[in-house]
């Protein structure tokens, strides 16, 4: 008899211990041009030599060699990193909205760019942006950009 409560009180204690899931999804903050540098809207008026797809800047010396344009904040890189991407569509850009999170199962850091068409049939190019916190040298970071 004591066996077995000694038993039961172990294997409850060990079930307790163990957690199905021990990730949880956190929404991360992004700076961006416009809000927090005062920057005029720059989707239009930013240069970047890209073309439907994304990339990552890590230095000042990136920044000032692959961004151009009007508006050309001081970005502190030891802290924070630029993601920055160009996009085409087939009607007029309206909004890009932005979701940066850690995702489960692996807190994968995911950077979610929505870009919301308007109704006018004409092709156009945005570029869109994120200042995040400096991801390590081994995190990466998934970006997935929709069209709608």
């Amino acid at each position: 008899m004591k066996f077995s409560i000694v038993f039961t009180m172990f294997l409850l204690s060990f079930l307790a211990s163990c957690k199905k899931n021990d990730c949880n999804e956190k929404i991360l903050t992004t700076k961006h041009f416009e809000s927090d540098y005062g920057c005029q809207p720059t989707k239009y008026s930013l240069v970047v030599d890209l073309q439907n797809r994304a990339k990552i800047i890590r230095s000042k010396e990136s920044y000032d060699k692959e961004i151009a344009g009007p508006c050309h904040p001081e970005i502190n890189f030891s802290i924070y990193d630029l993601v920055i991407g160009k996009q085409s569509s087939v009607n007029t850009n309206d909004t890009i909205i932005y979701d940066y999170r850690s995702v489960c199962p692996n807190n994968v850091a995911t950077l979610t760019v929505d870009i919301v068409q308007s109704l006018l049939a004409e092709p156009d190019n945005v570029v869109y942006h994120a200042i995040i916190p400096k991801l390590g040298d081994e995190e990466t970071l998934n970006i997935i950009v929709n069209v709608k």
